[in-house]
């Protein structure tokens, strides 16, 4: 049975399409799921302070308790766990964290 070259060429390009187009729904699935990211539940991270290019310094929320983690290239490393909560902190613009709050909640219930 011979192999016609068009059919041979429109057949790899279908099946290329195909599997980028599966490879872009693998990302997109993994980088915009719902809930990915947000603050709600047992664990958030409360504040961030930068103390190098890729180490960080963070206080955890893990449920009522509020833990100072150091993060660098080496890992993750507890440095203590803080006696009284951090205070919050007020939020600058209200009106857009609402916003953008009720946006996310159109979207996760689309």
């Amino acid at each position: 049975m011979p192999v016609e070259p068009d059919g041979l060429a429109s057949l790899s390009l279908t099946i290329a399409l195909i599997v980028v187009l599966l490879a872009g729904a693998v990302w997109a699935l993994r980088r915009l799921r719902p809930g990915a990211g947000s603050s709600g539940g047992d664990c958030a991270v409360i504040r961030a302070l930068a103390l190098g290019p890729r180490e960080r310094l963070l206080v955890v929320r893990v449920g009522d308790r509020q833990l100072v983690v150091g993060v660098g290239a080496a890992g993750v490393s507890l440095l203590c766990e803080l006696e009284q909560p951090l205070p919050q902190i007020p939020s600058i613009n209200p009106t857009f964290a609402a916003a953008v709050g009720k946006a996310m909640k159109s979207w996760r219930d689309a």
